[in-house]
């Protein structure tokens, strides 16, 4: 398959239109391609917000609401809000939630919040696919409240040569051929390992946090960095 990925004034409409073609698959999909460990690195997530009875988290980019969920069980006591502009992947995070958590349809570059609403915001997956990085973040720096944390799970860059080829070869090669087998002719599976050539490694998207206001960015790699975690905070005092 020749494939070109949409450039950023086709990918937010692109990307919308595929997440809600695909969205019966994608947990299963993920699944499969990390062998189930998906799960865990989004517990991790959600146990890096330090979360208070009360206090507000935004799951961006939400999806079927697997971070979110897992924020609900680690903070119960919390107010969390999970936005996507993917119709069908919020109808199946509400299928999937009990109560506590409300959904909200909407656009991570023009979040529908006031300033500094949120004492966390949490992202899994989902700045990867946003049309403008550094105007996403700075959504995400407004409504972030002084002292408040994001943490961001998404693709990173594997560092040992070896394991960076096997790595590549997995993400490249065999990650499509398990979409196809999922939903034949579906070329987002496609996008999805394509979409990280242009994502910045672990260090330039720390760097790019640090940029955009935040500080005290720490990583936290998994699988030798095939995913990666950053927590980053926003200044309490500017």
């Amino acid at each position: 398959m020749n494939y070109r990925l949409p450039d950023a004034t086709e990918k937010s409409a692109y990307v919308e239109r595929k997440f809600d073609e695909i969205a019966q698959q994608y947990d299963r999909f993920n699944d499969l391609i990390t062998f189930g460990l998906h799960r865990y690195w989004k517990r991790f997530v959600a146990r890096q917000v330090g979360l208070r009875d009360g206090e507000r988290c935004l799951d961006l980019c939400c999806g079927t609401g697997d971070i979110a969920r897992a924020v609900q069980r680690q903070h119960p006591g919390a107010e969390i809000i999970g936005l996507d502009f993917a119709k069908e992947m919020l109808d199946l995070a509400e299928q999937r939630t009990a109560s506590g958590i409300t959904y909200v349809r909407g656009d991570a570059m023009a979040l529908p919040f006031p300033d500094a609403h949120f004492d966390a915001v949490t992202v899994g997956y989902g700045l990867r696919n946003v049309p403008d990085l550094q105007g996403a973040l700075a959504e995400v720096h407004r409504v972030l409240k002084p002292g408040g944390t994001l943490v961001s799970l998404d693709v990173g860059k594997v560092r040992m040569p070896v394991v960076d080829a096997l790595s590549r070869f997995f993400f490249f090669k065999v990650v499509p051929k398990i979409g196809e087998l999922l939903m034949p002719g579906q070329e987002m599976f496609t996008y999805l390992p394509e979409s990280s050539r242009a994502y910045p490694d672990q260090e330039t998207l720390r760097r790019i946090l640090l940029e955009s206001g935040f500080c005290n960015v720490l990583i936290e790699d998994f699988v030798f960095g095939a995913s990666t975690v950053h927590v980053a905070y926003r200044p309490i005092t500017t």
